[in-house]
């Protein structure tokens, strides 16, 4: 509750600072999605159902004086940390300014709470986050990415039409975590946009976490993308390759909480990769099909893991779309402390947009 009130003592503040004439121009936008999941592996949970609200965003998008935009979007979620035993909480997702007046061009300043530049491009083209946290992008799902953080950044376009670009430096304690040190996070972006419908993006962070050597403590995220789409069909593969400390790895319970412990004290370096298809099966179906892949420690075998989604959905009006929707997900046999434990489900969801 105290966060619902402060966020929205927040919001009031902000408008407050908007001049009246700009009132009639805020933009006002939300996603609300709704999950039903039949649990079906691992066997001692098979049978198991329940109905849940992974995600709920609320979106101000303030535009100013001289084309400025003040941008500020929260996000309700079921169990988002494990820090709280409350059901469900409300968080502040991004809050930020882009300041773009005193550039000559397409240029932006943007500082505050950010988005991701990786994260932000992704989730332009990608329309499944809403079947719930297997389908979130990778680095998003695996805790490998805050999706947002504190910090600033500044973003144009690429000569000769070529794309966009962004440069970053942020806490790099994500958006949960307080600043508990004097190291930064570091970070380039870039998409190439110009052989449209084919599109390519690199992506590049490094960071240090502070209550470790500058070896054994280092972060780093190297990203590169590939996606066609078409009016038909639409297709994409990502590479990710990590290095954390494995106490980190513990501590944040990144990677679905892989077994790291033998690594304790250690640098841990991961690899991983994403594809997925979609096409039109009518004038309002499509189907989906992702592969993901993660190798959580390439230091020791056993560490891996494979999801395969499928899903049917069904764009019922502009703003309602339900969705079918199945996933499995295999273990390495040394993944976690007491082996494997395979996970499967089916899921009938929906996004409703407002």
């Amino acid at each position: 509750m105290k966060k619902i009130i402060f966020g929205s003592f927040i919001v009031g503040i902000l408008i407050a600072g908007v001049s009246a004439e700009a009132l009639t121009d805020i933009e006002i936008s939300g996603e609300v999605d709704v999950l039903g999941q039949l649990t079906l592996l691992p066997t001692g949970e098979q049978g198991n159902s329940d109905f849940r609200i992974p995600t709920m965003l609320l979106n101000f998008n303030m535009p100013l004086q001289e084309g400025n935009l003040l941008v500020v979007e929260f996000e309700g979620a079921e169990k988002a940390s494990d820090a709280t035993s409350t059901r469900f909480e409300v968080r502040t997702r991004e809050a930020y300014f882009d300041l773009v007046s005193i550039f000559e061009g397409l240029y932006a300043l943007r500082g505050g709470l950010i988005p991701q530049a990786w994260h932000e491009a992704q989730y332009e083209d990608w329309e499944y986050r809403f079947l719930g946290e297997t389908a979130w992008v990778i680095t998003e799902k695996w805790k490998y990415l805050s999706y947002s953080d504190l910090g600033a950044s500044f973003m144009a376009e690429l000569p000769h039409n070529l794309g966009e670009w962004a440069v970053s430096l942020t806490n790099g304690e994500g958006r949960d975590k307080a600043e508990i040190g004097p190291h930064k996070e570091g970070g380039v972006f870039a998409r190439f946009t110009k052989a449209a419908p084919w599109m390519f993006s690199l992506n590049y962070i490094r960071g240090n976490y502070d209550l470790y050597g500058e070896d054994v403590g280092l972060k780093e995220r190297i990203q590169g993308q590939v996606l066609y789409r078409s009016e038909c069909w639409s297709s994409g593969a990502e590479l990710l390759m990590t290095q954390d400390p494995a106490d980190v790895i513990t501590a944040n319970k990144m990677a679905e909480g892989v077994d790291v412990l033998s690594l304790a004290g250690t640098s841990v370096r991961g690899q991983a990769a994403s594809i997925y298809l979609t096409f039109h099966t009518g004038d309002k179906s499509e189907a989906m099909f992702r592969v993901d892949y993660l190798n959580a420690a390439v230091e020791e075998s056993g560490k891996d893991l494979k999801t395969l989604i499928a899903s049917w959905a069904y764009q019922v009006t502009d703003d309602f779309r339900a969705a079918l929707a199945a996933d499995y997900t295999s273990y390495g046999d040394k993944y976690f402390t007491f082996g494997g434990r395979d996970r499967s489900k089916l899921e009938i969801a929906a996004q409703v947009l407002f």
